[in-house]
């Protein structure tokens, strides 16, 4: 038996781990397209905020491959797969023969295509490689910084750039930050918090061209306005590495599509992690949840069902959570009321109040006694049994709805039926 492994972050570690817990023998091998062991990039952020050394990005200690027998192959670009030869293939030529396949290849951030993005201080902030250029970048002495974009990654490089002292400029083309997180209240709430702090924003701002000969000097925003620029951080979001998988015969939405064992439609092919187009347990249909908490239990399952077991994955939950400068939000689910009034007896709860100078907010998206999503602002404490509530899925009791209200009460602001 033969296990390739193609990827090294959370669904690809912790599907070696599995699979060795339950065949000792066997040979696994590990592609992976980086050059760094096993590292967490939801921390990426902090180190470049100076909060921790790259060295506690690291997530299995030295020696781990050799503790676990891998045979870790660093530096590779898979580009081709034939699952009739069960056969993986590099573009340098290498292959390698498989038993059990996971695909764990994750995603790649999306890339300028403005004028000037692809001048050398332009980043996306996916990889370890990314984080450590950007440093580099911040040690020569740079001051002023833009970041593109207001999702998730945006905001945290932001938040990482004003602790370590530099200007930071914002432009969000939309008229709200973490557009895919939060609701419009949700996210004035934040970006509140960071303007506080000296994050400055640009809303409904498209930036048109980086300006600049060989080096970033700044961001044209409207034809006679520039933003003056060291360096710029893109966050336009990522894609999975789906390459030229759609020419092997896969079931491919906008990620490879498995079932509940992890397995593609192909023999001995299964999928995990950010690249895998699983069954989102709210909206009911086939979707990529791209978070870490996913990725790790769909790593394990995919593993331990490579090795012959019958674990099913009961499906993925959007969830997310970020803190700046004291404030934290988290969120789950739906967290804003669908437009289509068709879909039926929508609501809701919204409540808000301050602790102190700390603004607490609460939202509740309801269809029926069905608790959809939620969005905590302030107070995340209820979010492991708002989060187990959207897990199960079935309509709630009274006595049930009387948990979600904590001590703030609800108000419903708005339903549709």
């Amino acid at each position: 038996m033969s296990y390739i492994v193609i990827g090294n972050s959370a669904a690809g570690l912790f599907a070696v781990e599995e699979i060795r817990k339950h065949d000792t023998q066997s040979e696994i091998i590990v592609l992976t397209a980086e050059n760094e062991p096993s590292y967490s990039r939801c921390l990426t952020t902090y180190f470049l905020a100076g909060d921790m050394p790259a060295s506690r990005l690291y997530l299995r200690e030295e020696g781990f491959a050799e503790r676990l027998n891998l045979n870790v192959v660093y530096g590779v670009e898979v580009n081709r797969i034939d699952p009739k030869r069960q056969l993986v293939q590099s573009t340098n030529g290498r292959e390698w023969d498989y038993s059990k396949l996971l695909l764990a290849m994750g995603a790649s951030a999306n890339k300028l295509t403005i004028p000037g993005g692809n001048l050398p201080e332009v980043f996306t902030l996916r990889t370890m490689q990314d984080a450590l250029a950007i440093n580099a970048v911040l040690e020569q002495g740079a001051q002023k910084g833009v970041v593109i974009g207001g999702g998730l990654v945006s905001l945290k490089s932001a938040y990482a750039l004003r602790k370590r002292g530099l200007e930071v400029t914002v432009l969000i083309s939309s008229g709200q930050v973490l557009s895919q997180m939060l609701d419009k209240r949700a996210g004035d709430l934040i970006q509140g918090r960071l303007s506080a702090h000296g994050v400055k924003f640009l809303l409904q701002t498209e930036a048109l061209a980086i300006t600049g000969e060989e080096h970033v000097q700044g961001v044209l925003i409207a034809p006679n306005t520039e933003l003056e620029a060291n360096f710029v951080i893109v966050g336009k979001g990522v894609h999975p590495n789906i390459g030229n998988l759609r020419d092997i015969g896969l079931n491919i939405g906008r990620g490879v599509q498995v079932d509940s064992s992890l397995a593609t439609n192909l023999p001995n092919i299964y999928a995990a992690g950010d690249i895998a187009e699983t069954w989102d347990l709210v909206r009911q249909k086939f979707a990529v949840n791209a978070t870490w908490p996913n990725a790790t239990t769909q790593g394990r399952i995919a593993g331990a069902n490579m090795c012959g077991g019958h674990e099913a994955y009961p499906g993925s939950l959007g969830l997310n959570s970020v803190d700046f400068f004291g404030l934290s939000a988290m969120s789950a689910g739906i967290t804003k009321l669908p437009e289509n009034k068709g879909l039926g007896n929508w609501y809701q709860e919204e409540s808000q109040k301050m602790a102190g100078d700390m603004p607490i907010y609460r939202s509740l998206i309801w269809q029926g006694d069905l608790l959809k999503g939620f969005v905590l602002v302030g107070d995340t404490s209820q979010c492991g049994v708002l989060t187990a509530l959207i897990k199960a899925g079935r309509p709630l009791t009274q006595a049930q709805k009387n948990l979600t209200k904590g001590k703030m009460g609800t108000l419903v602001v708005g339903m549709m039926t």
